[in-house]
């Protein structure tokens, strides 16, 4: 039975489930409406709910479904007994995490004895795996254990996932199968990577659970003793399955992950439970392995965020909605909504938030959402989100709320400017552009009205990266579709940053020669560059940064000579000239100590600060400002301070007022001394 203490946050996930419909909360990440997939899954329940469900009932403030999965062999009919019970008898049984996939019911289990139930190629995969061969596995599974035909049960059901989950004895995540013919290869080379992990721990080469070698810094005899191949091995992409899985980018999965006591991970037929297998994904990607850069696939970054949620949440640590907005931020659902519902009871202020309501439009949820983020937090930093202009937004939501449901771009620059103190999710802010003011702000209609000053209008802007890309390949499909489509993701994010740290160098040696000094700081225009390239993650500029600095002048110099000063994106032709380029830039390496260059460690972790700062552009104001504003802004957009912002905006003229277009860095500005109470007037942010 669930710990005492987490009684009273059951009761108050209750109330706030009690509205959710099952359909979002068990959706793959894809192209099918709501409708489309109600109406499929009404058309095989029908018959059934007149009797599987009239037979065993769920009417009870308490009562759920379990099934009890009845034992065979991989290649028998699948077969269960579908029985009630009762939460607050404390059942034993554990709880099925996993994607539907496509709303597709082709596949059958059979339910009491006589009733052909249809489900989903992907959940009878994971039944067949989950049966055990000489005993029954009693599970609650969504797709059987809700009358998916009837809108009251899953409304009655889906208020007690919370303790569903809570109660279960395990979570088993299904992440899916692979190739027959990898399996063993699977299954090898995760002991392998354990005893290696371990080894290590042993020579005290490993920080906490990560090494503190990466694989290109071992020698042949390094990688011997701990059976590591290099890094060209095609044993390293097997790992696709894990991080390649639709399940990592659900929403849903944060409470089906941070609630239960214990989690099992089943890939294929490999079981592992949680912690092991965090460790050794932290493990791999510490290794830094040359041929994938697990680190740069939203997967990764889902991953890492919800083994930190699932910590904070055993130890009875909530966070506020904004918080988990950020966390997840690249998560998906299928329908919008579930971007606020699927969080909401995992949050701190869960006791205070409205019911969740899926007659309410994308834009009142998302909108209500944001004015109640505003309002508990007293900050601006939810705006981080906004990425306004892109073409996919819903038209009638307004500028100042997030887009939930659609991908959230880099890390916002508020949280840059953030520091967290050990595991307590409590925030102590670095930055304070408009001073320490009090948010004030009111809403008409659905407009944001609150004090502001105009910085100065953006007069030139540099090119940007598209940034982490959704790697939305389905791992089922085999492994070497799904490495092609890494491979040419990879070669495409390095030719977009190529060039667009080729076109920030073309901007910055023109701010340089127009004025040598940055007039708001008294510094050196340079280093106010680099202090912009980091958006203030560094306190000062220093030597190394200044060898960065030389290092990058030198590949942009080749580069510039490869394309003759333009440039180049068309891949056809950027596949060789980033060949000709990495095999200059590696055969140069001898030189680079002369020359005082960094060591590619260095440059490493320099291009890992600047990830984000990618996915923004360098801009100059027409008053001399320098700093980083949204992809979509253009020249003439306003860059402005709110009055109670942790960072500056880019705000466009409207007919109006202004819309927003997202939050920018603006070096000298991020700490309030630009701030003149004089010069701030109302506006009205649309």
């Amino acid at each position: 039975m669930r710990h005492p203490r987490h009684k009273a946050w059951i009761r108050q996930t209750d109330r706030i489930e009690r509205k959710l419909s099952l359909l979002s909360s068990n959706q793959p990440t894809s192209t099918y409406t709501k409708d489309q997939l109600t109406l499929t899954m009404e058309s095989y329940t029908d018959d059934l709910s007149r009797t599987l469900y009239q037979t065993v009932t769920a009417d009870g403030p308490d009562s759920i479904r379990l099934i009890h999965l009845h034992p065979g062999a991989l290649t028998d009919e699948l077969r269960c007994t579908l029985v009630g019970a009762d939460l607050s008898a404390s059942p034993r049984y554990e709880a099925l995490s996993y994607v539907w996939g496509k709303p597709v019911f082709n596949a059958t289990i059979v339910c009491n004895k006589e009733v052909p139930f249809k489900i989903t190629s992907s959940l009878h995969r994971a039944l067949v795996r989950l049966r055990a061969v000489d005993e029954t596995r009693v599970l609650w599974v969504d797709q059987i254990c809700i009358n998916q035909g009837s809108n009251s049960d899953r409304n009655a059901q889906v208020a007690r996932m919370a303790r569903i989950y809570s109660g279960c004895q395990n979570a088993v995540v299904w992440l899916g199968d692979g190739p027959p013919k990898l399996q063993t290869t699977f299954i090898k080379f995760i002991q392998t990577l354990s005893s290696a992990q371990k080894k290590q721990h042993r020579d005290g080469l490993i920080l906490g659970e990560v090494s503190a070698l990466q694989l290109s810094q071992m020698d042949a005899a390094q990688r011997k003793r701990y059976g590591l191949p290099n890094g060209t091995h095609r044993n390293w992409k097997v790992l696709l399955y894990i991080y390649a899985s639709l399940w990592m980018r659900r929403t849903w999965i944060v409470q089906e992950v941070a609630l239960p006591r214990k989690v099992d991970v089943l890939v294929g037929p490999v079981l592992m439970d949680w912690r092991s297998l965090s460790s050794i994904l932290l493990y791999v990607e510490s290794l830094k392995v040359s041929t994938l850069n697990f680190g740069s696939l939203g997967s990764w970054e889902a991953f890492v965020a919800l083994g930190v949620r699932r910590t904070r949440t055993q130890e009875d640590e909530f966070s506020p909605l904004s918080e988990l907005l950020f966390e997840h931020r690249r998560a998906k659902a299928t329908d919008a909504r579930d971007r606020i519902f699927g969080l909401m009871g995992l949050s701190a202020e869960r006791e205070e938030m409205p019911l969740a309501d899926y007659a309410a439009s994308v834009t009142s949820v998302f909108t209500d959402a944001t004015t109640g983020i505003l309002r508990r937090s007293g900050n601006l930093d939810i705006l981080g989100l906004v990425r306004s202009m892109r073409p996919d937004r819903p038209e009638d939501l307004p500028s100042w709320v997030p887009d939930y449901g659609s991908p959230q771009g880099p890390r916002p620059i508020a949280k840059r400017g953030t520091v967290y103190t050990s595991k307590n999710p409590q925030i102590s802010p670095k930055f304070a552009a408009s001073g320490h003011d009090e948010l004030s702000f009111r809403i008409e209609g659905h407009a944001l009205v609150l004090p502001a000053m105009i910085l100065g209008e953006i007069h030139e802007l540099a090119r940007y990266c598209v940034g982490q890309r959704d790697d939305d390949v389905d791992v089922q499909h085999g492994i070497i579709p799904v490495g092609l489509a890494y491979v040419f993701q990879s070669l495409q994010d390095q030719i977009e940053e190529i060039n667009t740290f080729f076109s920030w160098e073309t901007l910055a040696r023109r701010v340089v020669r127009r004025s040598p000094t940055y007039q708001p700081t008294g510094e050196s225009m340079q280093d106010a560059l680099f202090m912009t390239y980091y958006e203030g993650q560094v306190d000062r500029t220093t030597d190394e940064i200044r060898a960065i600095d030389a290092f990058e002048k030198f590949a942009f110099t080749m580069w510039r000579f490869l394309t003759l000063g333009c440039g180049c994106s068309w891949l056809p032709a950027a596949f060789p000239l980033v060949i000709v380029f990495g095999f200059v830039m590696w055969a140069s390496r001898p030189v680079w100590k002369i020359l005082g260059y960094p060591a590619v460690s260095t440059l490493e972790k320099h291009v890992d600060m600047m990830k984000d700062a990618a996915e923004r552009r360098l801009f100059t104001t027409m008053d001399g400002l320098v700093g980083l504003a949204p992809p979509d802004s253009v020249p003439g957009d306003r860059v402005a301070l709110l009055q109670g912002g942790r960072v500056p905006v880019v705000l466009r003229q409207d007919v109006d007022g202004y819309r927003l277009v997202g939050e920018a860095y603006v070096h000298g500005a991020m700490y309030g001394k630009m701030m003149d109470t004089q010069k701030v007037a109302v506006i009205k942010i649309r």
